[in-house]
């Protein structure tokens, strides 16, 4: 198993389970970066939990109370939690269809 943790990254009660890999100038923050996922230059994430995924350079992902497990995250994407309020649930639901809300 190989890690590779680059220069200019910036951890913060970070737990790291190997092998990774970490690109330059991130910034991981109250984090579990789990097995086989690779994080590229400049990638800010905080307050998340990730395993067997890609995050693209310049993502962030922040506040994510759910493990992120076999994802990729594109270039300069933001995944973060919406503001609890107002909370509203717009639905154009067809003929015998089956929703299930958790």
């Amino acid at each position: 198993m190989i890690t590779v943790i680059s220069d200019g990254a910036i951890f913060v009660n970070c737990t790291i389970r190997e092998p990774v890999t970490i690109g330059c100038g991130c910034h991981l923050e109250n984090s579990f970066i789990g097995p086989y996922s690779s994080i590229a230059d400049g990638v800010t994430l905080i307050d998340a939990d990730i395993e067997h995924s890609v995050i693209l350079q310049d993502a962030k992902v922040i506040g994510i109370q759910q493990r992120i497990v076999d994802n990729v995250i594109g270039q300069r994407a933001q995944f973060k939690v919406a503001p609890q309020c107002p909370k509203a649930l717009p639905f154009l639901i067809g003929d015998d269809s089956q929703i299930e809300l958790v």
